[in-house]
């Protein structure tokens, strides 16, 4: 959740309320897909990534584009209400039950000489080590990243070098 808070920020400068919500919509796919399809949660992260991408793309551009061009204060609300919108839409489709997501490792333990340490904690803490490493290599060694980083740093200059900073930010939001 940190390095998209980040990403958001440092490349178009918003502070996104609507972030927390987006997760809690991917969330409910990834139970979604536990519940109704049977697929590991594990399993499901390139499915609802990539849903999720396309969500944020869409997003971008049809609210967030639209206001980036007013006060800061216009993206402020637009974030908030998209925020208020998913949270309630959630609250009317899955009620305010708490969901779990029962998999055969959900308990199981690692011991460590003295320590007992959960597995899903092990692998979730692998699985961001991995995510971070692969978003510096993406920002640091590709095209699009280098892109990326060159919008974030001067979009007027980006855009006279042949880069559309509408793209980029859209890609990374």
């Amino acid at each position: 959740m940190a390095l998209g808070l980040t990403l958001i920020y440092g490349v178009l400068h918003i502070v996104n309320f609507a972030h927390g919500s987006l997760l809690m919509v991917a969330m409910f796919a990834a139970w979604l897909l536990r519940d109704r399809l049977g697929i590991d949660p594990y399993a499901a992260l390139p499915l609802v990534t990539a849903g999720m991408f396309g969500a944020g793309w869409l997003l971008y551009r049809q609210v967030i584009g639209r206001v980036s061009q007013n006060e800061d204060r216009a993206i402020l609300l637009a974030t908030l209400g998209v925020a208020v919108v998913l949270d309630n839409l959630a609250l009317v489709l899955f009620t305010g039950d708490t969901r779990t997501v029962d998999t055969p490792y959900s308990f199981a333990m690692i011991e460590a000489g003295p320590l007992l340490i959960a597995v899903p904690k092990v692998v979730s803490f692998v699985v961001s080590l991995l995510l971070a490493g692969a978003l510096w290599a993406f920002m640091a060694r590709t095209d699009t990243g280098l892109a990326i980083r060159a919008v974030a740093r001067e979009p007027d200059g980006a855009r006279l070098m042949g880069i559309r900073p509408d793209r980029i930010f859209a890609l990374a939001y």
